[in-house]
């Protein structure tokens, strides 16, 4: 919920302060944009989790993940502009898919529903990622009767 809300304000602070124009027609296509994000980097968020809970260090791993989805996803810099292989990486990274869309339907155009198909998979991918990573750290903590490897 915090990444909608961040999301809405952003989006409606520069539509009043930096005068971005969203036509009316692509709203209902934006908020199901906003919505796929949101869940996909909840679930993205979640596989991290499991692993800070792992390494012990939450806080060195989500700094990393952030900066790498700002620059892959193509939030800050433009995916066009990357090498071959960032773009493959940051394909499979959640936002991708939902900047691309949403820039798209802040443009005029419509909302592309293989974009937003390819969000909310990459959002399943990665939750089901994040069960695996719990479920496997869960057995080894009870074999090792600890929640860390430190």
């Amino acid at each position: 919920m915090n990444g909608l809300f961040t999301s809405v304000f952003t989006l409606s602070a520069a539509c009043l302060l930096l005068g971005l124009r969203i036509p009316v027609g692509a709203v209902p296509g934006l908020a199901a944009v906003l919505l796929a994000a949101a869940a996909g980097c909840s679930a993205f968020g979640l596989a991290l989790g499991a692993l800070g809970l792992r390494l012990g260090d939450v806080f060195l791993i989500s700094n990393v993940a952030s900066s790498v989805l700002l620059v892959l996803t193509g939030a800050n810099v433009p995916r066009e502009s990357l090498p071959e292989w960032m773009r493959a990486v940051g394909a499979v990274l959640p936002l991708a898919h939902a900047t691309e869309a949403a820039r798209e339907l802040s443009a005029g155009a419509g909302l592309d529903v293989r974009d937003l198909a390819a969000e909310l998979g990459t959002g399943a991918g990665h939750a089901l990622l994040a069960v695996v990573l719990l479920t496997v750290f869960e057995r080894g903590s009870r074999r090792r009767a600890t929640l860390d490897v430190m």
